[in-house]
């Protein structure tokens, strides 16, 4: 992160020594900060239960106008405009949320400052600034290449920092999920678009506002779904969602006269991993035991946790030898599990599954439920660490 910093501050450097600014540039800077400062305050609140609800890495719509100064203004200016605007963000909207530090939001800035300045570049070395000179096709092109451009090389910087600091090390958690890449890459064609706006007809920015605060409310709702439907320690689905989900695919598979499969996995030895480990190191184990559920499965496929140490996969379409096998598949998974315990030797851990199949084992959801629990009582009175059928 002092890296990245440091790195910044040479490029701000070398930009502003051969800058000569104009009144009408001045007038720009102050118009987009008053623009953009608006627009977070309009959507404080909001920003404020984002970011307590946040994912890894956040997305805030701060981009709309730091991309918009990025393609109107001399790049010192666009520096400016950064600072502000994220100043005015930690100092309205992030400022006393538990987890969010000021070290950190200098190190987003620094980020930003880089993504517009590679972006400016791109449009400039493409012959497209000052804006509004080129209404061909050309542009249009261009304005894809400059939004490429800043996302990539923020994502770039954002996702090394994590990989440095972190040994989880998914694609998921180094680039973010898909929703808050597509909010990020809306807000930035947004950026596009006021930059236009702003060489040809400043009076309609006041359009953007409207569109913005729409973004802020359904990103909000959407963490909001996220946080109702999942479960913290795992991430998969809770126990209420599941079985709400369940047994809607559970009638489609009925009305349909498909198969339907369930798999019940309970971690062996749980109680005693915890007893000797303790509850992080649990904790742990829950969260490696989901992501390995997650891998493994279709992504139609519904993963739950039921509570505990116990989780469900429900498997629409799947006959008796695809439950087994994807069952196996989930056990191996699981054994391969690599996570340190108290005393940083690794933890073993196994899982025993009951496997159960519709409409062999029932005529309801609750049948196969049963039959795959019971299931799951035969895999660990037979040892464990193995899978079991209903027959």
């Amino acid at each position: 992160m002092l890296l990245i910093e440091l790195f910044t501050v040479g490029v701000v450097a070398v930009e502003a020594v051969p800058t000569r600014l104009t009144a009408h540039d001045l007038l720009i800077c102050v118009v987009v900060i008053g623009l953009g400062a608006a627009a977070a305050e309009m959507a404080r609140q909001v920003e404020r239960r984002r970011r307590r609800f946040a994912d890894k890495p956040h997305v805030n719509f701060s981009s709309v106008w730091t991309l918009a100064a990025a393609l109107t203004l001399p790049g010192v200016l666009a520096v400016v405009v950064v600072a502000a605007l994220y100043l005015h963000l930690w100092l309205r909207s992030w400022r006393g949320i538990v987890g969010v530090y000021a070290h950190r939001t200098v190190f987003s800035a620094c980020n930003v400052i880089l993504s517009c300045q590679v972006a400016a570049w791109c449009a400039r070395s493409m012959n497209v600034l000052p804006l509004g000179h080129d209404r061909s096709a050309w542009t249009a092109l261009v304005a894809v290449v400059v939004v490429c451009a800043y996302f990539v090389v923020n994502s770039a910087v954002v996702g090394a920092v994590i990989a440095l600091s972190t040994s989880t090390r998914s694609p998921k958690r180094l680039i973010g999920r898909l929703n808050e890449n597509l909010l990020e890459l809306a807000t930035l064609c947004m950026g596009t678009l006021a930059a236009l706006l702003i060489a040809q007809l400043p009076w309609l920015l006041v359009l953007v506002f409207v569109p913005l605060y729409a973004l802020h409310c359904s990103a909000l709702v959407r963490q909001f779904e996220q946080a109702a439907i999942r479960d913290p320690k795992t991430g998969l689905l809770n126990m209420a969602s599941w079985r709400a989900l369940a047994d809607s695919e559970f009638a489609r598979a009925r009305q349909l006269g498909s198969s339907l499969g369930i798999a019940l996995i309970n971690v062996d030895h749980f109680g005693k991993l915890k007893a000797i480990h303790g509850p992080l190191i649990a904790d742990a184990v829950l969260r490696a035991v989901g992501n390995a559920l997650s891998s493994v499965v279709r992504s139609d496929d519904l993963c739950g946790c039921l509570g505990g140490d116990e989780f469900v996969v429900m498997l629409p379409g799947g006959d008796a030898e695809n439950v087994v096998v994807v069952a196996q598949r989930i056990r191996e998974r699981i054994a391969e599990i690599e996570v340190d315990g108290a005393d940083k030797s690794a933890v073993e851990i196994t899982a025993s599954i009951g496997a159960a199949v519709f409409p062999a084992v029932g005529h309801d959801l609750n049948d196969v439920m049963i039959a795959a629990d019971n299931a799951l009582f035969a895999a660990k009175d037979s040892g464990r660490n193995r899978v079991k059928e209903a027959l």
